[in-house]
């Protein structure tokens, strides 16, 4: 199994390592990267909050059709899956954005030390 993610093109990683663009080169980059990092992020909160409330409607579902008379048993069953699930979709989250932003902003670090601060994602 291949697993494919965004990252940025080797030349403008080159490049901005190199301290090679000029401020508006720069800029237009940081925004790309930027709308890129938000969009996937937004989607990422979405899944998060389906996952919390599906895990929620699921366990008071589960809880209200047993007939255990102790239901610690099974929440003790429910809980670490719903966390797991959790962890599943937050590190999918980071692997689809967290690998771009990092990567650009070590690039603009020892490219623009001193425009770090102010293009930083």
């Amino acid at each position: 199994m291949r697993v494919y993610y965004k990252k940025l093109d080797a030349n403008t990683v080159r490049a901005i390592e190199n301290g090679q663009l000029d401020r508006n080169q720069l800029q237009k980059v940081s925004e790309e990267v930027s709308k890129y990092v938000s969009d996937k992020k937004k989607g990422t909160i979405i899944a998060l909050v389906m996952v919390i409330i599906m895990s929620v409607f699921m366990t008071a579902s589960t809880l209200m059709n047993s007939n255990l008379e102790d239901p610690t048993l099974l929440l003790s069953m429910l809980v670490p899956m719903f966390l797991v699930l959790i962890l599943i979709v937050a590190f999918t989250g980071w692997f689809f954005y967290g690998r771009v932003k990092s990567q650009f902003n070590k690039a603009l670090q020892k490219g623009y030390p001193g425009s770090y601060a102010e293009f930083m994602i």
